[in-house]
């Protein structure tokens, strides 16, 4: 009986099989440079998302609206008496502030009328006069508040409503 030696490394063709080892090392890399990608994914969008709310939550500071209801005075004009109504909001980023508000709006209420009927229509018909009302308004409020042991830190007095007759 002859014997046959048998090459396990070949394949039937006579070719020899490629190698199971070098197979494996090659497959192993791949996976392992997989990982480490979605690894390092990850902590990119994980680390840029947690960046943004941060920067979301640092936006503009809130700011309190607080109107008045609306304000009618005489005010003087040449020939006829003429009327001015007015509503106003006051604005403020302290919400001590905008308590403030509510708490001493008598005394706000007396000192706004008082301003008012001191205007005169001439100056009021220009822009220029609106805003240095605003400014006047927004001066004699903080007073007001500073007087009454309040935070005074008033941010403006807009107008809502601006009308004379």
């Amino acid at each position: 009986m002859a014997e046959k030696e048998v090459n396990l490394e070949e394949e039937e063709g006579g070719t020899p099989k490629k190698g199971g080892k070098g197979k494996l090392i090659v497959l192993s890399l791949i996976g392992v440079l997989l990982l480490a990608g979605a690894a390092g994914g990850a902590w990119f969008f994980l680390m840029a998302e947690g960046e943004e709310t941060e920067e979301v939550e640092a936006g503009p500071p809130e700011r309190f609206y607080t109107s008045l209801d609306p304000m009618t005075v005489n005010i003087e004009a040449p020939g006829r008496i003429r009327y001015l109504r007015v509503e106003l909001s006051l604005v403020t980023q302290d919400p001590e502030v905008d308590e403030a508000f509510e708490e001493h709006m008598p005394a706000i209420r007396n000192n706004i009328l008082g301003i008012l009927a001191e205007q005169q229509y001439e100056d009021l018909n220009t822009r220029e006069g609106k805003e240095a009302l605003a400014d006047e308004l927004k001066e004699a409020i903080r007073e007001i508040l500073g007087s009454r042991d309040a935070p005074e830190a008033v941010e403006a007095v807009l107008f809502n409503e601006l009308v004379m007759q």
